[in-house]
């Protein structure tokens, strides 16, 4: 997963040039909401709820992709592939991995915002 940026840099200065202040408002708003979609997912595997694991991926991937933010969204497609497949050992491991680039994520979005 290296080989991604935590934002992708061609969206975000594509998006940068032009919509700077509703790039500003987008990135406010996943740094405020997503926290608990992420502690959701958690609470979905704590409880063996590979449905809603799966559900709650999928949506986090989507919300991902439209943030320029690749390495969240190919965290969320193992993690969904994981609940798919009713892995726990293999979920547990791409939910380690999702909230360590989570938090790459929320921290490269509140240094754009400031």
């Amino acid at each position: 997963m290296n080989n991604l940026e935590v934002i992708n840099t061609e969206w975000l200065d594509s998006m940068a040039s032009t919509k700077k202040e509703f790039l500003t408002k987008l990135f406010s708003v996943f740094i405020r909401d997503e926290p608990a979609r992420v502690l959701k997912i958690r609470e979905a595997l704590e409880s063996k709820q590979m449905d809603e694991l799966k559900y709650l991926a999928h949506s986090l991937k989507g919300a991902a992709a439209t943030m320029g933010a690749d390495r969240v969204r190919k965290a969320c497609l193992d993690l969904e592939y994981s609940a798919r497949d009713e892995d726990e050992e293999q979920a547990l491991n791409n939910i380690l991995t999702l909230e360590i680039e989570m938090k790459l994520v929320y921290d490269f979005m509140t240094e754009f915002i400031q």
